[in-house]
């Protein structure tokens, strides 16, 4: 049987990183509704592409989850870029933010650092 080793625990900077983009999958689609709802146009922007940035970032969103339960740094800063990648379609600069707020919390807090281990080059 294998045990848990619960020695290093999650830094609280980890766990902002985790709520951020937690949040960040959530917010395309509420701008979509309330842009829908109220007939708000944003220059030449079609509502529909929030809906798309949204289901990518449930699908980063996943990935992320997996790629912190291994202690994967790299994969994690892979997954941050392609978050901001993802938002230049629908021009979510909110989610731009909140990716680069998480790549620099990953690759300069040393409490995030000491939880992916070795593996923070």
């Amino acid at each position: 049987m294998k045990t848990k080793n619960t020695s290093i625990k999650k830094p609280i900077p980890l766990r902002i990183i985790f709520i951020l983009n937690a949040l960040m999958m959530i917010l395309p689609f509420v701008f979509y509704y309330v842009f829908t709802t109220n007939n708000i146009q944003v220059g030449d922007l079609n509502p529909i592409w929030m809906v798309y940035t949204g289901i990518a970032y449930i699908i980063s969103f996943v990935l992320l989850v997996f790629t912190i339960l291994k202690r994967n740094s790299n994969a994690a800063k892979a997954i941050f870029l392609v978050n901001i990648m993802i938002a230049i379609p629908a021009g979510a600069y909110i989610g731009m933010l909140i990716a680069i707020v998480s790549l620099l919390l990953i690759f300069f807090n040393a409490k995030v650092k000491e939880y992916f281990g070795n593996n923070y080059n």
